[in-house]
């Protein structure tokens, strides 16, 4: 399984600096941000530590612009579909269930990417940072969301879903709930009751469970 973003020598068009996110993005992910040191990125970016610093102040605010980064990634990977004309001619329904299999695809290829994000949200927690300093990783979270719910408004209208309801908090509902078995998923096993062999049909359950909250007709 190939990691979410590799470490990779830079084109001669990236600056030093950004080079130094993306080796940052890459060292978090394979050996996750508290075991990752300054010298660790400097040296894998070609630069000096005190250049490092002097740009990025801390490795807290490193890991913020890394993570920014990697979701952006994320949603470059699928802005290319959601602009073809295959999604274009689906229906509001079926463009909900897509948008919503595409985070499942992504949380199940890439576990890296989801305990970086486990562990990225206790270092947020425990730094105590207010919240302006990570407007930009927010964005980036939050970039999608009129495209979920221009899909849904789509389905009220055209039918497809039957059911209204308050879509900011029935999507971070779902959202919610599938990164929090993402992420328990990445942890392990720890009770005896705990399987996760099927891991990616307790995310798929999920799905599921909204589409009946709207009214979606079950796929035949």
């Amino acid at each position: 399984m190939r990691p979410f973003v590799e470490l990779t020598h830079p084109s001669e068009i990236v600056s030093r600096n950004a080079y130094a996110i993306t080796c940052a993005a890459a060292l978090f992910l394979r050996d996750g941000i508290a075991s990752v040191r300054m010298t660790d990125i400097a040296d894998a970016a070609g630069i000096g530590v005190a250049t490092l610093y002097r740009h990025y102040k801390t490795k807290t605010k490193i890991a913020i612009c890394a993570g920014t980064f990697m979701w952006n990634r994320f949603n470059s990977r699928i802005r290319g579909f959601i602009e073809a004309d295959e999604f274009l001619a689906l229906s509001g329904a079926e463009r909900l269930s897509m948008l919503f299999g595409t985070y499942i695809d992504a949380y199940t290829a890439h576990p890296d990417f989801v305990r970086f994000l486990d562990e990225f949200d206790h270092l947020m927690l425990a730094e105590g940072l207010a919240l302006a300093e990570l407007e930009a990783y927010g964005g980036a979270i939050d970039s999608f969301y009129i495209i979920f719910e221009d899909a849904y408004r789509l389905g009220l209208a055209d039918g497809t879903i039957a059911r209204e309801v308050d879509f900011a908090v029935f999507y971070r509902t779902i959202a919610h709930a599938m990164m929090g078995i993402a992420q328990k998923l990445v942890r392990g096993e720890i009770i005896p009751s705990d399987d996760f062999s099927q891991g990616r049909r307790e995310l798929e359950c999920i799905v599921q469970m909204a589409r009946r909250t709207l009214g979606i007709a079950d796929e035949g």
